[in-house]
């Protein structure tokens, strides 16, 4: 998908990671890694909360170029129900460009993206739709894999991850359980969670302990 989406924000979004481009599976896990929520198409990839809180498992992954994200863009419709949906829209809105029939369920860019990743022209007409060109598209809606090339890095990073272990440190007053008279705060930490404020809020209350205490 490329940069022809720029500014496109879809607002509820299943994201699963895996490490194929067809099943969401992940060796060695009972459930592949998932996130639920708005993102953001920008000019160097995917953004937004969902994006952003996949993301600190998939920076933490050995190789995150051998991984997919597989979208749901329609997660509140199980696929039949959406096809019910999309056949009855075909029948009753034959005349009108299938990309217009598309934007009843995604944004008009994205659905005519969609199309042409699926080899289906944006001004074809919905009543001239065939049965697998139909299924290609809800395979689009409901499971298109994007290949992960990576994150931007530390630079443009939200969130750290990693630090001194929570074990070593005191919960009570922040201080080092293996130096007296340490403290640590913040991102210091290993300490890290949900893109929504909840980063800011433990490094405000570790700060306000440590000061307390010290």
């Amino acid at each position: 998908m490329g940069k022809e989406l720029t500014g496109i924000t879809v607002p509820d979004v299943l994201l699963k990671v895996s490490e194929t481009s067809e099943t969401p599976k992940f060796s060695g896990r009972k459930r592949p890694p998932s996130e639920r929520g708005s993102v953001l198409f920008t000019h160097f990839g995917l953004s937004g909360p969902a994006v952003l809180n996949i993301s600190r498992w998939v920076t933490g992954h050995a190789n995150p170029g051998s991984l997919f994200l597989v979208c749901d863009f329609v997660p509140d419709k199980m696929q039949q129900e959406l096809d019910d949906l999309l056949q009855r829209a075909l029948r009753e809105e034959g005349r009108k460009q299938v990309s217009g029939i598309l934007a009843i369920f995604v944004p008009r860019r994205l659905a005519e993206s969609l199309l042409a990743r699926a080899g289906i022209a944006s001004d074809q007409k919905g009543g001239n739709l065939s049965r697998p060109q139909r299924l290609s598209i809800l395979s689009n809606l409901k499971a298109l894999p994007v290949a992960i090339s990576g994150s931007l890095g530390f630079r443009k990073a939200e969130v750290t991850a990693g630090g001194v272990s929570l074990k070593e440190v005191d919960s009570r007053d922040m201080q080092s359980k293996l130096v007296p008279g340490l403290y640590f705060a913040g991102e210091i930490l290993d300490l890290d969670g949900l893109i929504g404020g909840y980063n800011f809020q433990s490094a405000f209350a570790t700060g306000w302990l440590a000061g307390e205490c010290v």
